[in-house]
């Protein structure tokens, strides 16, 4: 009997992954002491019956020591079928464990809490840790970056398992005035410790652009992605944007 619950449980988890943030992005590692930013991430999706959603936020970061930068930020989103609004606040804290050049990777913790806007879902923690490696290929310099992240709820009105989205990235580095170009995916598998079947799982993954520029003296970078999912319960495409702007 107690099966039947446990299997509701990941089928839940993994279908809410069908929708899941199109406004996603890859987590950095990476941690600069007094480093202050306004970014802002959207997403627009497109499920496999042709029907829309998308998810956007704005975000104030600082980097309050050589190895702790802490973000709020602001979210919204449009569900299938639901009227656009407000979804949450979350408070960003990335730990940079190694220091900076030290080994052949940099490694970091993401711990991320997040309330939502409606108090039946209680309180999101997101946690996990963050690498990057920078590798040349046949003379290329390479940007390397693969994050665990896991996510629970509690005080939620419907309990829910512990699940594990994957983060993967590989991209040029190629200067400040060059357009980089890579591969991003991002993969979520229901329950850590029980992963869904494959076809309750998502997987997305495609190309993206990377690139900065000075606006009036500002430091601004820019990143778009388009995303095609590979079956399960994956979106169809996600079309993806983010863009920060230092001061």
């Amino acid at each position: 009997m107690k099966l039947l619950p446990a299997i509701a449980l990941s089928l839940a988890a993994a279908g809410a992954c069908a929708q899941g943030e199109p406004e996603a992005y890859i987590f950095s590692p990476l941690v600069e002491a007094g480093e202050r930013e306004i970014d802002s991430k959207a997403g627009l999706a497109r499920d496999r019956d042709g029907r829309s959603y998308w998810g956007a936020s704005v975000g104030l970061s600082y980097g309050l020591t050589s190895w702790w930068a802490a973000e709020l930020t602001a979210k919204w989103r449009r569900d299938v079928g639901e009227r656009a609004g407000y979804d949450a606040w979350e408070w960003e804290n990335r730990f940079q464990l190694t220091p900076t050049g030290a080994w052949p990777f940099e490694l970091g913790l993401l711990v991320e809490l997040e309330r939502p806007r409606d108090a039946a879902e209680g309180w999101e923690l997101n946690y996990g840790p963050l690498l990057q490696m920078e590798p040349t290929l046949a003379g290329m310099p390479l940007r390397l970056n693969f994050n665990a992240i896991f996510q629970r709820r509690w005080h939620a009105d419907e309990p829910a398992p512990t699940t594990l989205q994957l983060q993967w990235q590989l991209r040029t580095r190629r200067g400040e005035e060059a357009i980089d170009v890579g591969l991003q995916g991002f993969d979520h598998v229901g329950p850590w410790d029980d992963w869904a079947p494959r076809s309750r799982q998502s997987h997305v993954l495609g190309p993206a652009l990377f690139g900065e520029f000075e606006l009036a003296g500002t430091e601004v970078k820019w990143e778009l992605g388009a995303l095609f999912g590979t079956g399960g319960v994956a979106p169809k495409t996600t079309l993806r944007t983010q863009a920060e702007i230092e001061f």
